[in-house]
Formats: structure tokens, C-alpha cells, sequence
């Protein structure tokens, strides 16, 4: 049974590449469409909704529907928000009711595969929210506004944020609108269930889920693709 509706967000100005990176091919197909795959062969996973600018909501929707004939009534193309919280809170409309469970995950993350998902979708029906993440491996410092070292932090229990994150979905919509109130940014989905009351866990990654922020990551992501095929 799908009680499970994703939410893929592509709807970022991608600055730092100089072009709108969800609709732009990678390793033969747009960069939203690696995503959408993974998400919509997923255990659990029923619609999927995909938030763009609005300048390629066209052009998206056209890719969607001529490339998944099998799966297209399963996906929604709408224009997202101004902010990441907004784009999440239209696409949880977009999935209407019927659905308990959200599944968050940004498009930029072209690496993502079923197992991830699944993965991060078990883990939030037993804590009731969930986010891929990786451990911090590295040494880390802090440093003032002009990179002059202040401390040493210690790493160990810190981990980086990745996607997908999975929320239930009445807790995500409360979180949502306690930050709204407060006029308060939320830069991922736990911020969100945490301001509802729930903390949740994290899923170590454990697989390539880069995102494509810079072209160094685009070469990166593009080779592990052509890898997979």
C-alpha cells in the first residue's frame, strides 16, 4: 500500500552553475529525472510531485510526459516557492489527502536510489521522521567572519545533511507553520518536525549522494551515473 508521496525539489536558481540545473541533461536525461526514478520505484511511494520555476514548469512537465508513459499520471509538476519551506508546503497540498507519510528530497541529488529511500522511509515509521546523513569524517574548525581558526570542534556525533528526509506528514505541515508564525527560515524537514515536537534519527547514507552544487560536483555525479548503467 502507498501511504508514502514524495515532494522533488528543482525549483532552486542555481547560481553557482549559471543555469537552472533541474532541467539540464546528465548523463542523457534531465537531472530531476534520476531522482524521480528512484522515488518512483520505491516501496511505499505512490504520487510524486516535483516543484520547478515556473519558467520550466512547461518543459518539465512535457519531459514527464513524453519519457514515463507507465508512470506519469503518478506525477505532478508544479511551480515551487520562494523558499525551500514554501516549495515543501505546496507540494504537500499537491499530494492531497490520503497520504501519511512525506518524503522530501532535493533534485540536485541525482545519485539517490530506491534502497536509500526505503531505508529512510522504515526509519521514520518507527521514529516518526528520518533524514539521510553522513558521519563527519573530516577534521573540523571554527573560525571568525575572516577564516582566522578560533577552536578545534570535536566530530565525533556530527553528521551531514543529505536528502531524502521523511516526515510524517501532519507533523511537517505543524512544523512548517509554527516557523511561518515565528518568521523563521527552515533549512531542512527535521528543523520542521523538531518545531512539532520530534526529533527523529538519522540513516548513515552509506552510497554516493552528493549534491550538485559546483561543476566539479556535476563531473562527479555524471561519472557515478554512467557507472550505475
Amino acid at each position: 500500500m502507498a501511504d508514502a508521496g514524495a515532494i522533488l525539489l528543482a525549483a532552486g536558481q542555481g547560481r553557482r552553475l549559471g543555469h537552472d540545473k533541474s532541467i539540464t541533461e546528465i548523463a542523457g536525461r534531465p537531472v530531476f529525472a534520476h531522482p524521480m526514478e528512484a522515488l518512483l520505484s520505491s516501496a511505499g511511494v505512490g504520487a510524486v510531485v516535483l516543484t520547478v520555476r515556473q519558467d520550466v514548469k512547461d518543459a518539465a512537465r512535457r519531459w514527464v510526459d513524453q519519457n514515463l508513459a507507465k508512470d506519469r499520471h503518478r506525477v505532478k509538476v508544479i511551480e515551487g516557492g520562494k523558499e525551500r519551506q514554501d516549495s515543501v508546503w505546496e507540494g504537500l497540498e499537491a499530494l492531497g489527502e490520503g497520504v501519511e507519510w512525506a518524503v522530501v528530497h532535493d533534485a540536485a541529488r541525482v545519485l539517490l536510489t530506491r534502497q536509500l529511500t526505503e531505508r529512510v522511509l522504515t526509519e521514520a515509521r518507527r521514529h516518526e521522521a528520518a533524514a539521510a546523513a553522513s558521519k563527519m569524517s573530516d577534521t573540523v574548525r571554527a573560525t571568525n567572519s575572516s577564516g582566522h581558526i578560533l577552536r578545534l570542534v570535536d566530530r565525533e556525533g556530527l553528521w551531514r545533511m543529505e536528502t531524502p528526509q521523511v516526515v510524517r506528514k501532519s507533523l511537517l505541515q505543524e512544523g512548517i507553520k509554527k516557523a511561518r508564525k515565528g518568521q523563521a527560515v527552515l533549512t531542512d524537514c527535521l528543523a520542521a518536525a523538531e518545531l512539532a515536537g520530534v526529533k527523529g534519527v538519522l540513516v548513515e547514507s552509506g552510497e554516493p549522494n552528493l549534491k550538485i552544487t559546483v561543476s566539479g560536483d556535476w563531473v562527479l555525479s555524471e561519472a557515478w551515473l554512467r557507472l550505475r548503467k
